[in-house]
């Protein structure tokens, strides 16, 4: 298998996983927020690189989350610049600080923005 499809088969697997995550209630049970959080921060991190990686098979370069997605937006692979930098706020506090409050803030900016990474997918499969 290429690198590229394996990289978007685990892409794929990881948002499958992040969906069944969010269908638990976060209030009633702790640790569906903790692994809610935690398939969403694995999500991200595959959204990301394999924006990496698709950009490099078609000759355009990135280097870090943020400036992945900027090319990203730019080539139209995703429709909102800001509700992926509100994504990568979310990942930004969710690996440098926890909290309960900041956990239930990042759980619901990550639950409002889930359909983001399906639509991403389907964009750079269509480009490879």
């Amino acid at each position: 298998m290429l690198e590229k499809d394996l990289q978007l088969k685990n892409f794929k697997k990881a948002t499958e996983k992040f969906k069944i995550a969010l269908q638990y209630d976060p209030v009633a049970m702790d640790i569906a927020l903790d692994a809610t959080i935690q398939r969403f921060e694995f999500t991200f991190e595959l959204a990301w690189k394999s924006i990496k990686l698709v950009a490099k098979i078609i000759g355009h370069q990135c280097k870090s989350p943020k400036g992945c997605l900027q090319l990203a937006y730019k080539m139209g692979w995703i429709k909102s610049e800001e509700q992926w930098l509100k994504l990568l706020e979310a990942r930004n506090l969710t690996t440098h600080t926890y909290s309960n409050e900041t956990a239930m803030e990042v759980y619901a900016i990550i639950k409002e923005n889930a359909a983001a990474f399906d639509e991403l997918l389907k964009e750079l499969a269509k480009e490879i």
